[in-house]
Formats: C-alpha cells, structure tokens, sequence
C-alpha cells in the first residue's frame, strides 16, 4: 500500500512507544511531542499491551478459541494473534481499529497469516464486525468467544458503551469473556492527574472517567468473574505514593 508520510498515524505511533519496528520518522516525530506533553502516554500504552496477553492467557485457559479484538491498533509487538498463535496456531483472532490506515496497514501485516483477519470498525457499533460475511466464514458457529476491548470505554460515552456492550452480548454464546480496561475515576480530583487530563481535552481526547461499579453498571447482563477486577498503577505519575494507592485505571474480566 501507499503510506502518507506527511502524517503521522496512530497504530504506527502506538507500534513506535511499544519498540516495534512498523513506523516511519513522521510517526516517531509526533511521537515525541506527545511524549514530551505527555509523559504518562508511553507507560500507558505499554501497560494496556501488558494487559493483552494477561487477557489472551486467561481466556485460552478458560476454553477459548475465538477472539474478537476491538481497536486494537497494529498487530505487532505482542499484539493478540502473536499471543494467542504461541499458545496454539488454530486460535481464530479478528481485529479491528476504527482508523482506516492502520486497518490497511494491519491487513497487509497479516496477509499470508492462516484464522486471522482485520476489519475497519468503530467499537461503538460493533455489528461491522459481528455480521462481517467473512468473520462469519471465519468463525462458523462458534459464538463462545472472547472479547478484548481494551483502552476503549474511557473514550465513549454511557450510551456507546451500554450499547456496545449489549450487542456483543446478545451475539456472545454462553461462556464467553470480554476484558476490558479503563482509567478510574481518579482523573477527576487527584491533583496530579487533573493537570494530564486537562491537556488530553485540549488534544480533543476527552475521558469519561468512570467508578469500577459505574462501569459494572454500564456492562450488565454481562457479570464480574470471580476475582475478576484488577487495578494498576504508573509508577512516573505518582512516585511518592505506595502501590496500593497509586491505581489510575483498572481492567475487569466479564463473562456470559
């Protein structure tokens, strides 16, 4: 394909924070501005891909063999289907990112690579995905999936989630996962993070930053799975503080 190298893009930028090698010098340029705004962005993205193969790992251990994962940016540096392919070649893994380069950019990735696929989809209206004629072929009657939705609810508003949500759900088989993770309500009044999310509206990324419960709330039907919610922490936002009380997000296991 043929890249626009007057701007950077996300996946690629996301690929660069990460290590990867799949980015040019525009994408590492604004890269490094953002870093420099923001200094918490490069921590945070590895923490999420962090939380990819804890989520990859769980559900393969549960019996899934089907994975659906939403805005998922480049498949690389230890994205889904390298996790789930090292665990066993014959797992099924469909992509998708709402951003129309990365998706081209992750076809032309996967292209040659058996059960995976890449789709362009806002995670909103996740039925682009669901209905697909070639996830359909893909997946056959397997409808006991699991769901990555990582770094996504944060973005969206109560209503995109609940229906989001909702739709998978109906579309899920008993006995599916969907993992999901998202920034606390921290954001809102803790001094030090005030001052981050501020400067992420002025970058036109604004947070819905929500309560575990209210987000339990917004997941119904769907259920907790026992011992299912996990908080994490950076290290660079809050140094002063214990562990146990510098938690900034957290991830939920749910399942049908």
């Amino acid at each position: 394909m043929q890249y626009d190298l007057t701007r950077p893009n996300t996946g690629r930028t996301i690929d660069y924070w990460l290590g990867g090698s799949h980015n040019f010098e525009i994408d590492r340029q604004f890269a490094d501005q953002v870093a420099a705004k923001f200094p918490v962005v490069v921590e945070t993205v590895r923490v999420a891909r962090s939380l990819v193969k804890q989520g990859v790992q769980h559900m393969y251990a549960h019996g899934i063999r089907a994975l659906l994962d939403f805005g998922a940016g480049l498949p690389t540096c230890e994205n889904t289907h390298e996790i789930a392919r090292a665990l066993d070649q014959t797992i099924k893994v469909v992509y998708s990112d709402i951003d129309p380069v990365t998706t081209a950019y992750g076809q032309e990735l996967l292209r040659g690579v058996p059960n995976v696929l890449y789709l362009q989809c806002d995670a909103a209206s996740p039925q682009t995905v669901l209905n697909a004629p070639q996830v359909l072929d893909l997946l056959g009657d397997e409808r006991r999936v699991g769901i990555i939705y990582l770094a996504l609810a944060h973005s969206m508003r109560d209503e995109q989630v609940r229906t989001s949500w909702r739709a998978l759900y109906d579309w899920a088989a008993p006995g599916s996962l969907m993992f999901v993770s998202s920034v606390n309500e921290r954001w809102k009044t803790d001094a030090d993070l005030i001052p981050i999310a501020q400067m992420y509206d002025r970058a036109d990324i604004p947070g819905s930053y929500r309560t575990v419960d209210e987000l339990v709330q917004l997941a119904a039907p769907w259920q907790v799975t026992p011992g299912g919610i996990s908080y994490f922490s950076q290290r660079s936002i809050l140094p002063t503080l214990p562990t146990s009380e510098r938690a900034i997000g957290y991830a939920v296991m749910f399942s049908k």
